[in-house]
């Protein structure tokens, strides 16, 4: 019995230490011109960005609510005092989003290659 309480309570400190890795990040931005996100075209206008820091897993909402979900790989560490921003290429005339740099976590890099819808 003693060693089941122990193994609950280690479990537990686990569980609360990994809270902060499981934050999610945000962003409100204003596009002003359409643009591409992983496979989607997406029109100009507001969008909230969230990122889960853990999985790189990154939803992109218009004020309507309408989502899209694109996997991120990790970038470049942020440097002190960076603004959040958004970094788009152009890839055959259309602005893809291709970066996102938070204001203190590292940049998460977008698949800029493929199709779109």
């Amino acid at each position: 019995m003693k060693s089941i309480k122990l193994t609950c309570a280690v479990l537990g400190l686990s569980l609360a230490s990994l809270t902060p890795l499981m934050a999610e990040t945000s962003l409100r931005v204003n596009v002003p011109y359409p643009f591409v996100a992983g496979k989607v075209k997406l029109p100009a206008g507001v969008y909230t960005i969230q990122e889960e820091e853990v999985n790189g897993v990154v939803t992109i909402r218009d004020s309507a609510g309408k989502a899209v979900v694109v996997l991120s790989g990790p970038g470049m560490q942020t440097a002190s005092g960076a603004r959040p921003s958004l970094i788009f290429v152009n890839v055959g005339g259309e602005m893809v989003l291709s970066t996102i740099q938070g204001a203190e976590n590292p940049s998460r890099v977008l698949p800029t290659h493929g199709a779109v819808q």
